[in-house]
């Protein structure tokens, strides 16, 4: 079979809710989505596939575990909405995740469901999330076939687009005649009608996504800004990437059917298809999105500030020779910028494709100067983060450094005189203290920080500590 015998289509669809009859009880503000949706499930009826794999960002996640629904019939409902009443039950397509199954374990990914118990002790669901059931009710009320339901677990890129990839090559090896359904709401801060908030990168993200959808540009989607990517809130991009994997070889044509964003959220309704007529890709779109990403980074490390760019020198010295920088190897920045001379805290951060990849440092002085506690520093958040496997040669090339300079931290006598924005936080209790910098994302409130803040150092949440506040000053 050849590829488009075997993948016939993919389908970008959101997932929700209040699009399905019988949720929404005020007046329905998002008419061309469901207009859409019907009509893509039209269309994915005409190719009448053999099992439609549906891709669900709200499936059970993992970083290290590809969750994939295991009961045969797959059921769900919308009864977590008020709805119990809309319901779907649907035949899994069990030869299909076995192949699957099998495919993941060649590439080291474990893949599978989780017995009752392990569901039972992450407080996970057996029956369809709604990133699933929203797709499945349109797509199943025109053609009823079997399906494969799995989630878009947190992975590296290249993991995601291998195992779209393998969901291809499963179905070629079984002779099955598959269209895939990346499940997903773009940004959740397109716009002020979003109860999430707006930001500018919310309406860009969705901007140039619809507009490379427009373009059949597979690339510019897998060269995303991934900070831009994190600060528009989406939670499509995952189950996008794996769908872009399955085609991976294909010359493919995209059709946005629909975008819009009634409820500051982005709805985009699109269709992907194997276009026999189009050249394939010549070089592998990931890998032409790694070189754009990788040449965006190189240009940024050129153009960092000092701190940076010793904490990137250090960190490319030590990764590939083993040998730790002198701060005399920095004698001309410390001439220039004379307060690397001086001593105060520091924490280096490194990220890779807008996910933490390592963070060490240090509340207060522990050397002669801010560059040499940016050189032990950067070393260990390479190399000594417990969360994470030390930093290897070929990452070198993805990662983005900040560094953090620590201002005198000073006591605090009430939750009240903290801001998370604007000021990082210290609790200690005897010997246990710990640290939780400033404007990270995702923790806007006091007690989510201090709650942070005195987990990382071992304090009960009920228990009396003391409390210091400090600014710093961002290095990119």
């Amino acid at each position: 079979m050849t590829s488009q015998d075997v993948l016939l289509a993919g389908c970008i669809m959101p997932h929700p809710p209040v699009i399905v009859p019988g949720v929404e009880h005020g007046r329905m503000k998002a008419e061309q989505t469901v207009a859409a949706m019907k009509q893509l499930a039209r269309e994915v009826a005409e190719l009448r596939p053999d099992t439609l794999v549906l891709i669900s960002p709200h499936a059970p996640l993992f970083s290290d575990y590809l969750f994939i629904y295991d009961d045969n019939p797959v059921e769900g409902s919308l009864s977590a909405f008020g709805v119990p009443e809309i319901s779907l039950t649907l035949e899994l397509d069990v030869l299909l995740r076995d192949r699957f199954i099998e495919k993941c374990t060649g590439l080291d990914i474990s893949a599978g469901s989780l017995a009752a118990s392990a569901m039972r002790r992450f407080d996970l669901d057996k029956h369809l999330d709604h990133g699933a059931f929203v797709p499945l009710y349109f797509l199943q009320r025109v053609w009823a076939c079997p399906v494969l339901v799995l989630s878009s677990p947190a992975m590296p890129m290249e993991d995601l687009y291998a195992l779209g990839a393998m969901l291809r090559r499963s179905a070629a090896e079984l002779g099955r005649r598959i269209v895939i359904i990346a499940s997903g709401d773009q940004s959740h801060k397109v716009n002020d009608n979003s109860p999430y908030g707006s930001c500018p990168e919310g309406a860009q993200y969705d901007k140039r996504l619809v507009q490379a959808l427009n373009n059949s540009d597979r690339v510019a989607i897998l060269a995303m800004d991934p900070v831009m990517r994190k600060n528009a809130a989406e939670c499509g991009y995952r189950s996008i990437v794996m769908l872009c994997g399955a085609f991976n070889d294909v010359a493919v044509r995209s059709d946005v059917l629909s975008y819009e964003a009634p409820y500051g959220i982005g709805y985009c309704v699109s269709s992907v298809l194997p276009d026999p007529l189009l050249a394939k890709p010549a070089i592998d779109p990931l890998q032409a999105a790694q070189i754009q990403l990788r040449r965006s980074i190189k240009h940024q490390q050129a153009t960092a500030s000092a701190p940076v760019r010793i904490a990137h020198e250090t960190i490319e010295r030590y990764i590939r020779h083993r040998q730790v920088t002198d701060s005399a190897h920095f004698q001309r920045l410390m001439a220039q910028e004379t307060w690397l001379k001086q001593k105060a805290g520091v924490f280096v951060s490194l990220k890779k494709q807008g996910e933490l990849r390592g963070c060490i440092g240090t509340t207060e002085a522990t050397t002669d100067s801010v560059t040499e506690e940016i050189i032990r520093n950067a070393i260990s958040a390479a190399t000594r983060d417990p969360r994470f496997p030390p930093v290897d040669a070929d990452e070198l090339p993805d990662l983005m450094i900040s560094v953090d300079v620590l201002q005198t931290p000073v006591p605090v006598a009430s939750p009240e005189e903290l801001d998370p924005k604007k000021y990082g936080v210290i609790v200690r209790s005897g010997p246990r203290t710990g640290l939780l910098l400033p404007d990270l994302e995702g923790i806007d409130r006091v007690d989510e920080q201090l709650s942070i803040a005195k987990r990382k150092a071992g304090i009960g949440p009920d228990e009396p500590c003391s409390l210091e506040k400090f600014t710093v000053v961002r290095y990119l």
